[in-house]
């Protein structure tokens, strides 16, 4: 009988049936396992440090970098605004882009005012690294806490972080912004010194408005440099940066007087100043320089004169000829390159010219008056669809921009100014209407030996000027009319000797109604026909034409004798027209565009006797261009009217010479120029053209001539003394004829004149007396006021040279065969 097998033995003989040995597992410890829990943990917390060292390093340099270079100090030395001084080296603007700003050395800038800006912005400066560590933290803290831990948003900005922020304009609210600017004032604080850290704020810091900077705002505020800045001052001017609205000296002295004062005392409790000086800085009051006398009357409201305009553009086309750059460029080194711009400006000439076109009624209403008619406005709104308006109740066109500018004036179709008046275009387009006014320019340019062709003064509309750079119709061109007559039909048949002083010549039109050369375009138009005068038809009929030219008020033109200087000073067109046809139409558009420098004059339409001769050019010339021409008439000489002489770099280097692009010509003979010049003077003579309105300047003479366009559309004066050239324009922007507008207040020129008469006057008050050049050459011989021969006794004065005296045999020149020169094709 077999026994059976214990547990034991079974389980040991299956083991070694199965020839393997099991072994016992070794238990783990919980220590054993938390310790690489930690060390897997460390390790996964080193690979994500890493990370996250490399992506701070990433978002360091990335936000450090500054590819515009604004953090570049020694670059933003560079970027200063444009200083304009006057003809005397005055300072009288600035050209700045959106800073204006003036750098200064940090030796230029007072001790007090370095002082009083630490003191109140940053009183650890020149000991902290670029941050306040303690502060940041603090800061940081409450910043996390939702300002629990100290009650309110608290600042840490040191002077380099509140630059860091005015030279990037880094402003928004957050704390990647905050991160940003700690990396960036720390790495200014590595590349530069505090002082160069400290010049540049002082030189950046923004004030009022436009004004950066302590040397600009120490200018507009004090009118003074920095260096000359007292205690007080210095502590104003550091109190502003902390709210330019709320301590702005213009609007908020009382503000700014608190302001100041806590500033003296923190100056004082870090030992700045003394008590003493701190009492006494605190008892000023706050002192402004005033800009303008409390008399004068206000003349604009914006930065710049119209002559600022003119010169600011002038100047850019001469960085753009200099650097063959773009215009974009040129305008930017105007704004930053701190350029020293020495212009022509007569301050007393401009303010007195500013005034005049201020056109205030003075109790006998406007010197200009406004007369207003309606133009058309054309837009891109279909006539069926819906209108989309702006905020003033405006349309807009299908693609957002506005149809009416801000200085329109739109016209209703109801007295209660809810319904635009509208039309229809051609194409189904809506037409809307505009109320326009009549509109003025003038220019004086200097006549005085050492300032020729300077312009000293422009003004370029009408009333307040309210914006920079807007429309100068100073610049721009305009029909000029009879004041054209003088500057080359007679001038250059004077220097040339074709006419003298009192040549007779027949008052006739240069073309009859037989020679088929001029239409009557206003019949032609009644009639149906064309207004082509080549045209079959209209060569075939003899109704359609009309004698060419006649005179103002259709008076004369019979054929009847008359003298040469009364033709002038009664500025008769034909017999203006027969004397430029004896010097020749190619003769007359050569003298005055290359010559004279009439620039606007078109070689394809203006080469011809109407142009010419009776000022109906195609664009016409600017008031620069008619006041430049007439300053021959003195010594016959022409200087090319410049605004500016010499620009230098911020450095004190010179950097354009306008004497380059100014030249100085023998236009016409000098006694010519004489004879002109006294031919010139009747027009203040009955039954002159301008009779009654010479200046009435002592011991200063005057002359001038009237200008009358075509229908009207245009009035000009040109007048000349022996200090200034002066043209003046009046008309609308787009020509219309002033007949008939609001009475009879358009059918003459005689605001030009008046305007003109003023601005003299006040321009030539304090002038002492100075005669015209007078040639040598020139005799003086009484002449018969009938037939324009010399006589012994009686008659007139007039002006000749010996080889060009009349007689009793002088013939009168009613056609061109009478004189050897051809006459010029009509």
């Amino acid at each position: 009988m077999q026994s059976a097998k214990s547990p034991e033995t079974a389980a040991t003989s299956a083991r070694k049936k199965n020839g393997k040995k099991k072994k016992n597992k070794p238990r783990r410890s919980i220590f054993g396992t938390i310790m690489r829990f930690i060390g897997c943990l460390l390790c996964v917390c080193i690979m994500a440090a890493s990370a996250g060292a490399v992506l701070l390093s990433l978002y360091v340099v990335q936000v450090t970098e500054d590819p515009d270079g604004k953090l570049d100090l020694d670059e933003q030395k560079l970027k200063q605004t444009s200083i304009v001084y006057d003809r005397d080296g005055n300072e009288v603007n600035t050209f700045a882009g959106e800073n204006n700003r003036i750098w200064r050395d940090i030796s230029a800038m007072p001790e007090n005012l370095q002082n009083a800006v630490i003191a109140v912005e940053d009183k650890d400066f020149r000991s902290e690294p670029g941050i306040n560590v303690k502060r940041t933290i603090a800061a940081a803290l409450n910043e996390f806490t939702g300002n629990a831990l100290l009650g309110s948003k608290q600042g840490a900005s040191t002077l380099e972080q509140q630059l860091v922020k005015n030279l990037t304009g880094d402003s928004e609210q957050d704390i990647l912004r905050k991160v940003r600017e700690i990396f960036r004032a720390l790495g200014l604080c590595n590349r530069y010194s505090k002082e160069t850290i400290l010049e540049a704020y002082l030189n950046t810091i923004p004030l009022t408005g436009t004004i950066y900077g302590m040397e600009a705002g120490a200018q507009e505020y004090f009118g003074k440099s920095v260096e000359e800045l007292s205690l007080a001052e210095c502590a104003e001017l550091a109190s502003i940066t902390k709210n330019p609205k709320s301590f702005n000296p213009a609007t908020n002295p009382e503000n700014l007087l608190k302001r100041r004062n806590h500033v003296l005392a923190l100056m004082r409790n870090q030992g700045y100043i003394t008590d003493e000086e701190c009492t006494a800085a605190q008892a000023e009051p706050i002192t402004l320089a005033e800009s303008k006398s409390a008399t004068e009357k206000v003349t604009r409201t914006s930065r710049n004169s119209y002559f600022d305009d003119a010169l600011f553009a002038d100047v850019t086309q001469a960085i753009m000829e200099q650097e063959s750059c773009t215009r974009a460029e040129a305008q930017d080194k105007i704004f930053s390159d701190g350029l020293r711009i020495y212009s022509t400006l007569d301050q007393k000439a401009q303010s007195g010219m500013e005034q005049v076109m201020l056109n205030e009624d003075t109790g006998d209403g406007e010197l200009f008056p406004a007369l207003w008619h309606e133009e058309e406005i054309p837009s891109g709104i279909p006539a069926d669809s819906e209108i989309t308006y702006d905020e003033s109740g405006l349309p807009l066109n299908p693609d957002g921009s506005s149809v009416f500018t801000d200085d329109d004036v739109p016209v209703y179709a109801d007295k209660e100014n809810t319904t635009l008046k509208t039309s229809q275009d051609d194409n189904g387009n809506l037409i809307f209407y505009e109320s326009v006014r009549t509109q003025a320019a003038m220019a004086s340019i200097s006549m005085e030996d050492g300032h020729r062709g300077e312009i000293v003064a422009l003004v370029g509309g009408l009333g307040e000027k309210k914006v920079d750079r807007g429309t100068n119709r100073a610049t721009l061109p305009h029909q000029i009319g009879s004041t054209m007559k003088p500057i080359a039909a007679y001038c250059l048949a004077v220097d040339s000797k074709i006419i003298n002083y009192s040549s007779p010549m027949a008052d006739t039109p240069y073309y009859l109604k037989s020679d088929h050369q001029v239409l009557d375009t206003d019949r032609c138009l009644k009639l149906g026909l064309s207004t082509d005068k080549y045209n079959a038809a209209n060569q075939s009929r003899d109704d359609v034409w009309r004698d060419w030219p006649t005179n103002y008020g259709g008076v004369g033109g019979d054929g009847a004798t008359m003298l040469v200087y009364d033709a002038l000073r009664r500025s008769y067109n034909t017999i203006a027209v027969w004397i430029g046809s004896y010097v020749g139409a190619e003769e007359l558009f050569s003298f005055a565009h290359d010559t004279l420098n009439c620039t606007y004059l078109d070689p394809e339409h203006d080469v011809d006797l109407a142009p010419l001769v009776l000022g109906s050019q195609s664009q016409g010339l600017t008031v620069v261009e008619l006041a430049g021409a007439y300053s021959i008439f003195n010594d016959g000489k022409f200087t090319t009217p410049h605004y500016w002489t010499e620009i230098y770099d911020s450095d004190g280097n010179l950097y354009l010479d306008n004497s380059k692009r100014v030249t100085t010509v023998q236009a016409i003979d000098p006694a010519a120029a004489t004879i002109m010049n006294r031919l010139l003077s009747n027009v203040w003579k009955k039954p002159g053209t301008a009779n009654g309105m010479k200046p009435e300047t002592e011991g200063i003479d005057t002359i001038g001539k009237t200008g009358t366009t075509s229908d009207f559309k245009d009035y000009t004066f040109a007048g000349v003394s022996p200090y200034y050239s002066t043209a003046v324009w009046w008309g609308y922007d787009k020509p219309y004829s002033m007949w008939g507008v609001d009475g009879t207040l358009g059918n003459n020129g005689k605001p030009t004149q008046r305007a003109f008469k003023r601005y003299m006057e006040a321009a030539q008050a304090d002038k002492p007396a100075k005669d015209f050049y007078y040639d040598d050459s020139v005799v003086q011989k009484q002449f018969s006021t009938s037939t324009g021969a010399i006589v012994s006794g009686g008659g007139e004065t007039g002006y000749y040279t010996e080889d060009n005296l009349p007689d009793d045999s002088y013939a009168t020149l009613t056609d061109p065969s009478v004189n050897t020169l051809d006459p010029a094709a009509g």
